[in-house]
Protein backbone atom coordinates (compact mmCIF):
# COMPACT_ATOMS: atom_id res chain seq x y z
CA UNK A 1 0.00 0.00 0.00
CA UNK A 2 1.06 3.57 -0.71
CA UNK A 3 0.17 6.83 0.97
CA UNK A 4 -0.27 9.85 -1.31
CA UNK A 5 -0.47 13.46 -0.17
CA UNK A 6 -2.00 15.83 -2.71
CA UNK A 7 -2.95 19.48 -3.03
CA UNK A 8 -6.08 19.78 -5.16
CA UNK A 9 -8.70 22.24 -6.33
CA UNK A 10 -12.39 21.32 -6.48
CA UNK A 11 -15.63 23.23 -7.00
CA UNK A 12 -17.18 21.51 -3.98
CA UNK A 13 -17.41 24.08 -1.15
CA UNK A 14 -15.17 26.38 -3.21
CA UNK A 15 -17.58 29.29 -2.97
CA UNK A 16 -17.86 28.84 0.80
CA UNK A 17 -14.12 28.78 1.39
CA UNK A 18 -13.55 31.72 -0.95
CA UNK A 19 -16.07 33.74 1.05
CA UNK A 20 -14.48 32.59 4.35
CA UNK A 21 -10.71 33.10 3.99
CA UNK A 22 -10.16 32.51 7.72
CA UNK A 23 -12.11 29.25 7.86
CA UNK A 24 -10.63 25.73 7.85
CA UNK A 25 -12.67 22.63 7.04
CA UNK A 26 -11.66 19.10 8.04
CA UNK A 27 -13.58 16.13 6.65
CA UNK A 28 -14.53 13.72 9.41
CA UNK A 29 -16.14 11.17 7.09
CA UNK A 30 -18.30 10.89 4.02
CA UNK A 31 -20.87 8.49 2.67
CA UNK A 32 -23.05 7.90 -0.35
CA UNK A 33 -26.79 7.56 0.30
CA UNK A 34 -30.00 7.08 -1.66
CA UNK A 35 -28.32 4.64 -4.07
CA UNK A 36 -25.52 7.06 -4.81
CA UNK A 37 -27.82 9.96 -5.65
CA UNK A 38 -26.65 11.97 -2.66
CA UNK A 39 -23.30 12.37 -0.90
CA UNK A 40 -23.10 13.46 2.73
CA UNK A 41 -20.03 14.76 4.52
CA UNK A 42 -19.41 15.33 8.20
CA UNK A 43 -17.18 18.39 8.53
CA UNK A 44 -15.34 20.00 11.40
CA UNK A 45 -15.34 23.75 10.78
CA UNK A 46 -12.97 26.18 12.50
CA UNK A 47 -13.95 29.78 11.80
CA UNK A 48 -12.07 33.03 12.00
CA UNK A 49 -15.33 34.92 12.48
CA UNK A 50 -18.53 33.62 14.09
CA UNK A 51 -21.19 32.29 11.72
CA UNK A 52 -19.34 33.21 8.52
CA UNK A 53 -19.44 29.55 7.44
CA UNK A 54 -23.20 29.15 7.81
CA UNK A 55 -23.84 32.41 5.99
CA UNK A 56 -21.57 31.41 3.10
CA UNK A 57 -22.56 27.76 2.76
CA UNK A 58 -26.20 28.79 2.48
CA UNK A 59 -25.30 30.47 -0.81
CA UNK A 60 -23.00 27.71 -2.08
CA UNK A 61 -24.52 26.01 -5.14
CA UNK A 62 -22.50 22.82 -4.51
CA UNK A 63 -24.41 22.18 -1.26
CA UNK A 64 -28.17 21.62 -0.81
CA UNK A 65 -28.43 20.98 2.93
CA UNK A 66 -26.37 21.87 5.99
CA UNK A 67 -27.00 21.00 9.63
CA UNK A 68 -24.91 21.69 12.73
CA UNK A 69 -24.59 18.76 15.14
CA UNK A 70 -22.22 19.79 17.91
CA UNK A 71 -19.53 22.19 19.06
CA UNK A 72 -16.09 21.26 20.35
CA UNK A 73 -14.93 23.80 22.96
CA UNK A 74 -12.23 21.65 24.53
CA UNK A 75 -9.62 24.10 23.20
CA UNK A 76 -10.40 27.68 24.16
CA UNK A 77 -8.51 29.15 21.20
CA UNK A 78 -9.64 26.50 18.71
CA UNK A 79 -13.44 26.15 18.82
CA UNK A 80 -14.78 23.82 16.14
CA UNK A 81 -18.29 22.98 14.99
CA UNK A 82 -19.44 19.70 13.46
CA UNK A 83 -21.72 19.98 10.42
CA UNK A 84 -23.38 17.57 8.04
CA UNK A 85 -23.67 18.76 4.46
CA UNK A 86 -25.27 17.19 1.40
CA UNK A 87 -24.00 17.68 -2.13
CA UNK A 88 -26.13 19.25 -4.81
CA UNK A 89 -26.81 17.00 -7.80
CA UNK A 90 -24.35 18.89 -10.00
CA UNK A 91 -21.63 18.55 -7.36
CA UNK A 92 -22.00 14.76 -7.20
CA UNK A 93 -20.85 14.50 -10.82
CA UNK A 94 -17.54 16.20 -9.97
CA UNK A 95 -16.95 14.42 -6.66
CA UNK A 96 -13.91 12.12 -6.79
CA UNK A 97 -15.40 9.51 -4.44
CA UNK A 98 -16.69 7.04 -7.05
CA UNK A 99 -13.51 7.30 -9.14
CA UNK A 100 -11.39 6.59 -6.06
CA UNK A 101 -13.56 3.66 -4.97
CA UNK A 102 -13.25 2.07 -8.41
CA UNK A 103 -9.47 2.19 -8.01
CA UNK A 104 -9.43 0.96 -4.41
CA UNK A 105 -8.34 4.37 -3.10
CA UNK A 106 -9.31 5.35 0.47
CA UNK A 107 -9.52 8.94 1.69
CA UNK A 108 -7.63 9.26 4.99
CA UNK A 109 -7.67 13.02 5.57
CA UNK A 110 -8.93 16.13 3.82
CA UNK A 111 -8.37 19.72 4.97
CA UNK A 112 -9.76 22.66 3.01
CA UNK A 113 -9.01 26.39 3.10
CA UNK A 114 -9.53 29.20 0.61
CA UNK A 115 -6.26 28.08 -1.03
CA UNK A 116 -7.61 24.61 -1.84
CA UNK A 117 -7.56 21.15 -0.29
CA UNK A 118 -4.81 19.00 1.16
CA UNK A 119 -5.80 15.33 0.98
CA UNK A 120 -4.11 12.14 2.12
CA UNK A 121 -5.02 8.92 0.31
CA UNK A 122 -4.30 5.24 0.86
CA UNK A 123 -3.58 3.76 -2.57
CA UNK A 124 -3.24 0.02 -3.42
CA UNK A 125 -0.29 0.45 -5.81
CA UNK A 126 1.40 2.82 -8.26
CA UNK A 127 -0.94 1.83 -11.08
CA UNK A 128 -3.97 2.93 -9.03
CA UNK A 129 -2.13 6.11 -8.03
CA UNK A 130 -1.24 7.01 -11.62
CA UNK A 131 -4.76 6.25 -12.81
CA UNK A 132 -6.25 8.44 -10.07
CA UNK A 133 -3.95 11.35 -10.91
CA UNK A 134 -4.68 11.01 -14.63
CA UNK A 135 -8.43 11.00 -13.91
CA UNK A 136 -8.18 14.13 -11.78
CA UNK A 137 -6.07 16.01 -14.32
CA UNK A 138 -8.44 15.05 -17.14
CA UNK A 139 -11.45 16.34 -15.21
CA UNK A 140 -10.07 19.24 -13.18
CA UNK A 141 -6.48 19.91 -14.22
CA UNK A 142 -5.10 21.18 -10.91
CA UNK A 143 -3.33 18.65 -8.71
CA UNK A 144 0.04 18.72 -6.98
CA UNK A 145 1.65 15.57 -5.61
CA UNK A 146 3.27 16.59 -2.32
CA UNK A 147 4.44 13.13 -1.27
CA UNK A 148 4.15 9.46 -2.21
CA UNK A 149 5.57 6.78 0.05
CA UNK A 150 5.09 3.26 1.29
CA UNK A 151 2.65 3.22 4.17
CA UNK A 152 5.15 1.15 6.14
CA UNK A 153 7.67 4.01 5.87
CA UNK A 154 5.35 6.69 7.23
CA UNK A 155 7.79 9.09 8.94
CA UNK A 156 9.78 6.58 10.94
CA UNK A 157 6.85 4.96 12.70
CA UNK A 158 5.64 8.20 14.30
CA UNK A 159 2.28 8.02 12.55
CA UNK A 160 2.84 11.48 11.07
CA UNK A 161 2.27 12.29 7.44
CA UNK A 162 5.35 13.59 5.67
CA UNK A 163 3.83 17.08 5.55
CA UNK A 164 3.16 17.03 9.30
CA UNK A 165 6.66 15.70 9.96
CA UNK A 166 8.32 18.44 7.89
CA UNK A 167 6.18 21.18 9.47
CA UNK A 168 6.85 20.05 13.05
CA UNK A 169 10.56 19.64 12.40
CA UNK A 170 10.88 23.08 10.81
CA UNK A 171 8.82 24.62 13.63
CA UNK A 172 11.24 23.13 16.14
CA UNK A 173 14.31 24.25 14.19
CA UNK A 174 13.11 27.84 13.83
CA UNK A 175 12.08 28.25 17.46
CA UNK A 176 8.32 28.26 17.01
CA UNK A 177 7.97 26.17 20.16
CA UNK A 178 10.44 28.27 22.18
CA UNK A 179 9.32 30.58 24.99
CA UNK A 180 9.30 33.28 23.83
CA UNK A 181 8.87 32.21 20.21
CA UNK A 182 11.63 33.07 17.77
CA UNK A 183 9.32 32.91 14.74
CA UNK A 184 5.64 33.44 14.06
CA UNK A 185 3.08 31.14 12.49
CA UNK A 186 2.84 33.50 9.52
CA UNK A 187 6.61 33.48 8.94
CA UNK A 188 6.69 29.70 9.16
CA UNK A 189 3.73 29.38 6.80
CA UNK A 190 5.54 31.53 4.23
CA UNK A 191 8.33 28.93 4.10
CA UNK A 192 5.80 26.27 3.10
CA UNK A 193 3.89 28.63 0.78
CA UNK A 194 0.59 27.96 2.57
CA UNK A 195 -1.72 30.06 4.73
CA UNK A 196 -1.20 30.40 8.47
CA UNK A 197 -4.47 28.61 9.22
CA UNK A 198 -3.52 25.67 7.00
CA UNK A 199 -0.18 25.37 8.78
CA UNK A 200 -1.92 25.66 12.14
CA UNK A 201 -4.10 22.67 11.28
CA UNK A 202 -1.07 20.70 10.08
CA UNK A 203 0.84 21.40 13.31
CA UNK A 204 -2.16 20.67 15.51
CA UNK A 205 -2.99 17.37 13.80
CA UNK A 206 0.66 16.33 13.87
CA UNK A 207 0.99 17.21 17.56
CA UNK A 208 -2.21 15.30 18.38
CA UNK A 209 -0.84 12.26 16.55
CA UNK A 210 2.45 12.39 18.44
CA UNK A 211 0.73 12.77 21.79
CA UNK A 212 -1.75 10.02 21.02
CA UNK A 213 1.03 7.63 19.98
CA UNK A 214 3.38 8.40 22.87
CA UNK A 215 1.59 9.36 26.10
CA UNK A 216 -2.04 8.30 25.71
CA UNK A 217 -2.97 5.09 27.51
CA UNK A 218 -4.85 3.91 24.43
CA UNK A 219 -3.01 5.38 21.40
CA UNK A 220 -5.36 6.78 18.79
Amino acid sequence: MLTAELSIQTSILEATLTACPHTTIEVERGRSIDDGKTIQLLLWVKEGEDDEFEAAVGNDSSITEVKQFSEDTSREDDVRRLYRVEFAEAAITVAPGSAWIERGVILLDAVGTFEGWEVRLLVPDREAFTSSIDWWQANFGSVSVDALYSSADDSGGTGLTSLQYDALLRALETGYFDVPRRTTLEELADEFDISAQALSVRLRKGTATLVGNSVAEDPI
